[in-house]
């Protein structure tokens, strides 16, 4: 398909036309920015679509068509491209733009009554995970579902939201691509139907989810997410009751970075109401992310999120400027923001953590088989702190070694960490375009 057809395709499919409702200059000025800091300006910058003839699409099916016109395909599409969003474009939603609900994905073997039934560890005990026929089931179902709403972004790309521009229901993959500009959209509740229960996981079992909003992964570099907002939107997760004692979690991450992606900088986003954020290196066991994994979080605004904020393994992860409002209680309450996994290299400058009572500042560090980590200059409720040691006087029995071992290669300027909570709440997420 040729891309003047795609273009086409797109545009008729988007409300409004871009021939009838020309965009502004401000919106267009936005679309041709490259990643002005951090690791995604290194090794040529991150431009996107650069200056490509600029689409607007208002469905899930504008979208796919910008995009290169085959979801299962776009993936590997690389010819440049400006999308506008217009509107909420829910991923699950069929040829006629109507969101789907589980009965559109499962397998006919598939019955969540019965999987629970099944699998309830007081019959089906705790030493393997789940096998058989429903599992398998639930497999091809959670399939379906992936092949449906998750959607493929290929490389040369530029996704800009309009004022109010909102995805829903599924995932943006971006999976092995490289120069991808995702600025000022709203991202909400990728609810995975089909959850997995695992007896194994953790003393007591889990259930895992199989979407985050954003997955960038399997070498995909030079990306650029900027100004969006994450969430779980209307359905947090203890809004369905728990199975088995455990939360059944339909959620998985808000942006994960992994398998060998590299050379990322997420600025001025907000992530709000959920529980795993960010992980950034996907197993102890991948030693080959070493020397991948460099990613920079700067300016983003952390409210009631629950752990990983980030947690990293392998990575160079500059962590600058960040504001961290969590909460003590509800389904979100804070676990830890800053999670040093295995030979993870974390640098933390300048973030500032405003705690409430019941959330204990040694608790903002939490280890995972790595072994250092460096912060500088953080405020804790406005205070001076050493984070590292103060983690360290809680965890004598495994200490961490205050030092990252490197220095980031691009330049930057520290923030004072004294006025983010004035401002960053300001400016954080869809906040570039007016509503006028």
């Amino acid at each position: 398909m040729s891309r003047a057809l795609i273009t086409l395709m797109a545009t008729a499919a988007a409300l409004p036309a871009l021939a009838g409702d020309p965009l502004p200059d401000a919106a267009l000025a936005l679309a041709r920015e490259a990643a002005p800091l951090g690791w995604a300006t290194l090794e040529g910058g991150t431009t996107g679509g650069a200056r490509a003839e600029p689409v607007i699409v208002s469905s899930r099916a504008g979208l796919v068509a910008a995009l290169g016109g085959d979801n299962l395909s776009n993936g590997a599409d690389d010819v440049p491209a400006v999308i506008f969003l217009s509107g909420r474009i829910d991923l699950t939603a069929d040829a006629e733009g109507r969101p789907q609900g589980p009965e559109a994905f499962a397998d006919p073997g598939y019955d969540e009554a019965a999987y629970i039934a099944a699998y309830d560890p007081e019959t089906y005990g705790r030493e393997k995970e789940p096998e058989g026929p429903l599992e398998e089931a639930r497999e091809r179902s959670e399939q379906a579902q992936k092949a449906h709403a998750m959607i493929r972004v290929g490389s040369n790309k530029t996704l800009v939201g309009l004022p109010g521009a909102t995805i829903a229901g599924g995932t943006l993959l971006l999976k092995g691509s490289s120069n991808v500009i995702i600025r000022n959209i709203a991202f909400e509740d990728s609810w995975d139907y089909f959850p997995q229960w695992d007896a194994t996981d953790g003393s007591k079992g889990n259930w895992n989810a199989e979407y985050d909003l954003i997955a960038i992964e399997a070498d995909a570099e030079r990306i650029w997410v900027d100004h969006c907002s994450f969430s779980d939107g209307d359905r947090p997760d203890d809004s369905v009751p728990p199975v088995f004692g455990r939360v059944h979690q339909h959620h998985d991450g808000l942006i994960d970075i992994k398998t060998g992606a590299s050379l990322v900088t997420l600025s001025a986003n907000h992530f709000f109401d959920h529980d795993k954020t960010h992980i950034i290196g996907s197993s102890d066991k991948r030693t080959e992310d070493m020397g991948r994994l460099k990613v920079t979080l700067a300016g983003n605004f952390y409210e009631n999120v629950k752990q990983r904020l980030p947690r990293v393994r392998y990575g160079e992860v500059h962590v600058l400027g960040n504001l961290y409002m969590p909460s003590a209680e509800g389904p979100y309450a804070f676990d830890y923001a800053l999670g040093a996994g295995k030979e993870g290299r974390a640098l933390s400058e300048a973030n500032a953590f405003v705690l409430p009572e019941g959330i204990d500042p040694s608790k903002i560090i939490k280890q995972y088989r790595g072994e250092r980590i460096e912060d500088r200059g953080s405020l804790v409720n406005g205070k001076a702190v050493d984070l590292v040691a103060l983690y360290n006087a809680a965890n004598p029995e495994k200490p961490l070694e205050a030092g990252a071992g490197w220095e980031p290669p691009y330049p930057y300027e520290r923030p004072d960490p004294a006025r983010l909570a004035e401002t960053i709440p300001r400016d954080a997420g869809p906040t570039l375009l007016g509503d006028d």
